[in-house]
């Protein structure tokens, strides 16, 4: 029998790897003492375009996972929450 995976199914676990990696560079961001991150940080530490990050962080923010707050200078700064620290847990990634 043939394998039963779709290119859909590869989407999604690229998008669950991604967004573990999104929730791991916050973990570790609040490890080395940043309570949050701007937004330009975020992209680059976590290797991913613009475009797809704020598209996550629009979802992981309805989950209550990570929080956007306003930074100095304008910037937009994103900030794990408690919520996201235990689903990242849960995810088995080393904090």
């Amino acid at each position: 029998m043939a394998d039963a995976s779709t290119p859909a199914d590869g989407e999604l676990a690229q998008a669950e790897q991604e967004l573990a990696r999104l929730l791991q560079t916050l973990a570790d961001g609040r490890r080395e003492g940043r309570a949050s991150m701007s937004l330009a940080r975020l992209a680059k530490r976590s290797a991913l375009p613009m475009s797809t990050l704020l598209r996550y962080l629009s979802v992981l923010t309805e989950a209550g996972w990570i929080a956007l707050e306003d930074g100095e200078r304008g910037l937009q700064l994103a900030r794990l929450t408690d919520a996201g620290a235990e689903q990242l847990d849960s995810l088995g990634s080393p904090q």
